[in-house]
């Protein structure tokens, strides 16, 4: 009967180890300068998946945004010159839609109100640049803190997996306004920030775990063969 009790303990002891509560790690970093429509790199680490199984992922991206404005000539052959009279306005509204993507997780996000503020000429010189789409960039005076959050239950959880940083896709529209009609406008938004990535994993059992376990299977064995052998 001690036997009997002795071998029962160990393996309810094992599997109370094996399905204890999963882990958590949280890493914080910053967003590398980036700008909009293009890859967004971060410091966070991808998820080590020798720690154990990944479970869900939850990621927080905080961008600052300073949107610019830009002007081109793409009408006429010979220079336009963008005077004091003409000016330019870039910005982003909650109807424009911001998309933020890893893997096959994407994240749809209302765009945060910021604007250049109108932009006035002081005489730049725009060359004909139809061929190359080569823009005369006029970085605007504002910029504003806006938190973008996105949280994800881990659908792509091998994405997350392996070795090096979490880059992200985005992409989102703006309006522009110019004055000057033989110039074409344009322009986006340069992102800074601040990130945080949170990984849920059910790590992998130590070696102790899986030995008692095998202890107390034997003896349950043993018993059996015993029980039998009567």
């Amino acid at each position: 009967m001690k036997i009997r009790m002795l071998a029962v303990m160990a393996v309810v002891l094992s599997m109370t180890s094996l399905t204890v509560n999963g882990q958590i790690l949280t890493y914080n970093g910053t967003i590398s300068p980036s700008t909009l429509g293009s890859s967004v790199t971060t410091d966070l680490p991808m998820f080590n998946g020798a720690l154990g199984t990944l479970t869900g992922v939850q990621v927080t991206l905080d961008f600052t945004v300073t949107p610019y404005a830009s002007v081109g000539n793409f009408s006429s052959s010979t220079p336009l010159t963008f005077t004091p009279s003409d000016s330019i306005i870039f910005s982003f509204s909650p109807a424009d839609i911001w998309t933020v993507s890893y893997g096959t997780d994407s994240w749809t996000l209302s765009a945060p109100t910021v604007t250049t503020g109108t932009i006035y000429g002081s005489g730049q010189t725009v060359p004909y640049y139809f061929s190359t789409f080569t823009l005369l960039q006029l970085v605007g005076s504002t910029s504003a803190a806006v938190d973008l959050t996105a949280a994800s239950s881990g659908l792509d959880l091998g994405a997350y997996t392996g070795a090096g940083d979490l880059v992200f896709g985005t992409s989102g529209p703006g309006q522009v306004s110019i004055t000057d009609g033989g110039l074409s406008g344009g322009g986006g938004g340069n992102l800074t920030g601040t990130a945080s990535v949170t990984y849920d994993y059910a790590p992998v059992p130590e070696p102790g775990t899986f030995s008692l376990m095998v202890c107390g299977l034997t003896g349950l064995l043993v018993m059996r063969r015993r029980s039998a052998m009567k």
